[in-house]
């Protein structure tokens, strides 16, 4: 059982890392690619429901924890990450394109082969005693999205319209 985990959440696939797991080199799939263009990718990935087919695939996964690991470190939002706190969901959703703004997004999203362009929000971090009890990441999962709830609404309009966040700040969880 590992000692961290991050929870990669898409438009319609979960998967759980351990950004510890990451060796700190620049994995091959991802090199030359911004933070932004790795998080479109991600987001591809966990989108349309691939994201568990390929995390079955070592090479995949072994990608989806170097940008997972990389945006830990990256924004650096995570006080106390391994000691303090050991779980966190990183959802990462599709983004709305302005009117007018079409090309620049596609543009972006061509850079990785993806259809959407995709924002990233970290949750508020959390403290799970056992990694392997399901019923307390569920319930840890929930609690983080219910505190994430006013920046969704918030930022509303920065969400596509065929995003789930859109039904998540609907029924308010």
């Amino acid at each position: 059982m590992p000692a961290t985990m991050l929870r990669l959440m898409g438009e319609s696939d979960i998967i759980d890392i351990d950004p510890a797991a990451h060796d700190g080199g620049v994995h091959p799939r991802l090199m030359g690619l911004e933070m932004a263009d790795r998080i479109n990718l991600l987001g591809h990935w966990l989108d349309q429901d691939r994201g568990e087919a390929l995390a079955e695939d070592a090479e995949h996964l072994s990608a989806m924890i170097a940008i997972g690991a990389g945006y830990l470190a990256e924004t650096g939002s995570v006080a106390g990450w391994g000691e303090t706190v050991n779980f966190v969901v990183l959802t990462v959703l599709r983004e709305k394109w302005p009117v007018g703004s079409k090309a620049r997004f596609q543009a972006r999203a061509d850079r990785v082969g993806a259809d959407h362009t995709y924002l990233a929000h970290l949750c508020t971090p959390a403290k799970i005693e056992d990694l392997g009890d399901e019923a307390a990441l569920k319930q840890s999962e929930t609690s983080q999205l219910m505190m994430a709830l006013p920046r969704f609404r918030q930022a509303r309009k920065s969400f596509a319209n065929s995003s789930a966040v859109q039904t998540l700040i609907r029924q308010g969880l």
